[in-house]
Parts: C-alpha cells; structure tokens; sequence
C-alpha cells in the first residue's frame, strides 16, 4: 500500500494519521499542492534511489481530488497506474474529495482512501477523557465537558488548551474547573456561550458583535457551526422526545446532556417550530458542505446564515 488519500477536517487527527504512515522514517518530503505543480511531485517520486530505501511524499492540501481541476490530472492518473514501488506517496486534504473523479475511483479501488471524521458526542467525551489520562491527569465529568464546551467541541482546539494544561500542572494531579479557568480564556469561553444563545434567541446584533469578537480570537467558524447544529438538533430531539412522553431521566441520558441543559435546551425549544428546526439543519448541512468545497467564505456564510434567522 504505497498510496494514500486522507480527508479530515481536523489537523491534528490528519497529522496523527500521517504519522502512523511514516512512523520513525527520516526519508521523507512534504510538498503544498497549492504551491507547486504535480510534475514536480511525481518527478521526485520517480526518482529512483541508489539506497533501495522508502521514500514517503506527503502532499498537503491536495484540493485537486475534489471540484478543483489540475490541467496535469491526467499525468497523475498515469502515475497512480503505476507507482514507483519504493515511494510512499501521502495526499492530504481538508475539502471534501469527489468520489466521481477518476483518480480518485483509482485509488478507492487499488491503494486506500482515509475519510477522518471529527469525534462528536459521546465519541469526543471518551476522546477528551483518554487524552487526559494519557497526560496523566484526573478529571471529573463536569470538567471534561467544560473543556468541550469552551472549545466548542472542536477537538483540535481542545488538543491546544489541554497541551497547555500539561505544560502548566505537575503530574499526576486532579483537575477542578477552577484549574481549567486559569488556562482557557474566560472570554473566549463566555463569548462563545454568549455567541450562541445570541443566535438561539435571534438578536442578531448580539449575535453579529459576538462573532467578531471570536473571529478576532481565531475561532475556528465551521466549530461554530457545528456547534449551533447540535444546539438545534437537541431543540429538535427534545421536542419529539417531550412529545412521546419521554421522561427528562430518559431524555437526558439519551442526549448525554446535564439536567440544567435539559432545562435550558427545553425552554428555548418552546419558540421554535419542528419543522423550522428541520429546516435549519439542513441549511447548516448545506452551509457545511458550500464551505468545505470552497464555495463560499466561512465568515460570510456564517452572516448569511445569521441573516435568513429573520425570514422565520
């Protein structure tokens, strides 16, 4: 197997993945697709060693596997026919790749395609708890959700703040919340919560100042998104689940949420519609995918989106 396609949206799920590929290997070169032509990439990996030793070519930002067209596909295609046997070539991408594309098929059919989903929910939770221990420290529940909160759920921002987190306390030790303050900015953590209830009950000014501020701390919007996505859905469940007489016990350990969600997330639910909350999601579906394939800048789709709240 000495062909390899990744798609991720996370970084540092990519760049672990990558690793498990070199492992320990000196030998090897990293190309920016976006910077260079893939004549350039495929001659290096022709190249033919006098050691008889693995090469390894990482490829970042390989866009060209999905909408994007590189007037040397064709070369590639060729290439991907017949590799060189002693070269590992590793394509990265963090837009979606188009499974109808030749050289795509190719390399589903005869080398391995790697689609990294970032972890949600539960998944995220057991994540968060595993790097902790690994890290070697102790946390309770409400401390592990704090952190993916703050974080919006986003596990490459949550990798950062619990890095820090290393660096600052000794080990082994248990984490308080208090602890964890001293780390993740309390106004970062505050402008996201306010962010989104800004957006939950439509004050659009509120939710327009908020968003600025956090684009101004580097907040990753497609976090944001997906945040405001799980925030709707749970509106949505809550509902249906309200509705067949489910009780909150069973709703909350259903959702995995605390009771003062459950209270939070309810009463917000009251002022929507099921059938706006469905139309919602798949506007964010929709605004995810324009995103990932470049269709539309993060920021602005965001806005716009913000925007059409209004038309409800």
């Amino acid at each position: 197997m000495n062909i390899y396609l990744i798609e991720a949206t996370s970084h540092i799920l990519l760049e672990e993945e990558v690793q498990k590929i070199v492992k320990d290997s000196q030998n090897k070169i990293i190309y920016n697709a976006e910077e260079c032509e893939i004549e350039e990439i495929l001659n290096e990996a022709s190249y033919v060693s006098m050691f008889q030793e693995m090469k390894y070519i990482i490829v970042k930002n390989a866009n060209f596997f999905g909408t994007q067209k590189r007037k040397e596909e064709e070369m590639l295609f060729k290439y991907l026919e017949q590799p060189y046997p002693l070269c590992t070539i590793i394509f990265t991408t963090y837009n979606p790749v188009d499974q109808r594309k030749k050289t795509t098929k190719l390399i589903k059919e005869n080398y391995k395609c790697i689609n990294i989903v970032s972890p949600k929910g539960l998944e995220l939770y057991n994540k968060v708890a595993s790097l902790l221990v690994e890290k070697k420290f102790l946390a309770e529940k409400e401390v592990i959700n704090y952190i993916i909160n703050a974080c919006l759920g986003n596990y490459d921002l949550i990798y950062n703040e619990i890095s820090k987190i290393d660096l600052y306390y000794e080990k082994p030790t248990k984490l308080t919340i208090e602890m964890i303050k001293q780390i993740i900015s309390k106004g970062m953590v505050d402008n996201n919560f306010k962010f989104i209830d800004a957006v939950i009950l439509k004050d659009l000014k509120k939710a327009l100042q908020y968003l600025e501020e956090l684009m101004i701390q580097k907040i990753e919007p497609l976090s944001l998104i997906n945040l405001l996505a799980r925030e709707y859905r749970n509106m949505l469940l809550i509902k249906t689940m309200v509705e067949k007489k489910y009780s909150k016990k069973e709703i909350t350990l259903k959702l995995h949420i605390q009771d003062w969600q459950y209270e939070k997330t309810y009463q917000n639910s009251q002022n929507y519609h099921k059938d706006d909350l469905k139309d919602y999601l798949i506007k964010m579906e929709k605004l995810d995918y324009q995103i990932k394939s470049g269709e539309i800048d993060k920021v602005i789709g965001l806005k716009i989106f913000l925007l059409e709240l209004y038309e409800y």
